[in-house]
């Protein structure tokens, strides 16, 4: 009698030890396993994931996630980029830049580094989705997940007006100002910037 109860005592801490164990294991990913990120952020994103990327977003020791959806409904429409990370051992969507202009159609959106920022940023591109025969606008990010800051310039094409491109205000580094510049001014060498946003 006393036997069977050790064995029965013997098999509840055997079948603790081992749901313990599986419990550990369902929380570990590969970072560089694109299907099994995607596959996480879905869990934690009701929206389709257009883009994933992982890396040193928000700490330069630790791992953590973008998913980027787009939303296109009656009232509201644009894209959104999500920061996942691990908190008390679970993972959770900690910050949300929000709706931004544009797109993933077409777009070109990846990781980037700048030497005078701390951990990777996201750079998203709305390339020529926007530009019709009449005019159009161009949109580019660069978000900074460690600061939670998004800088952005908006490219506004108009027969009357010119080409004219708006940077937003929060641009203090000289780097992303070049940056942004640059990239238009090869292509509309007459651009001229403004100070606010013809949105």
């Amino acid at each position: 009698m006393l036997n069977n109860i050790h064995k029965i005592i013997g098999i509840i801490l055997l079948f603790l030890f081992l749901v313990g164990c599986g419990k550990k294991e369902s929380k570990r990913v590969n970072y560089n396993d694109m299907r099994a990120i995607k596959n996480l952020a879905a869990q934690l994103v009701d929206e389709e994931i257009k883009f994933i990327a992982s890396g040193d977003f928000s700490s330069e020791k630790t791992k953590s996630i973008v998913a980027g959806i787009e939303v296109s409904g009656k009232n509201q429409w644009g894209i959104s980029f999500m920061l996942i990370e691990k908190v008390d051992d679970e993972f959770k969507v900690v910050y949300n830049t929000g709706l931004l202009e544009g797109s993933f159609d077409k777009c070109i959106v990846d990781k980037m580094k700048l030497s005078s920022f701390k951990g990777e940023m996201i750079y998203y591109n709305s390339q020529d989705f926007y530009l019709g025969t009449g005019g159009g606008d161009v949109f580019l990010y660069i978000i900074n997940f460690f600061e939670k800051e998004i800088f952005y310039a908006h490219l506004i094409v108009q027969k009357s007006a010119g080409v004219l491109l708006y940077l937003s205000e929060n641009i203090e580094d000289p780097m992303i100002r070049k940056f942004f510049i640059r990239y238009f001014k090869k292509d509309y060498s007459t651009l001229r910037i403004i100070k606010s946003d013809l949105l």
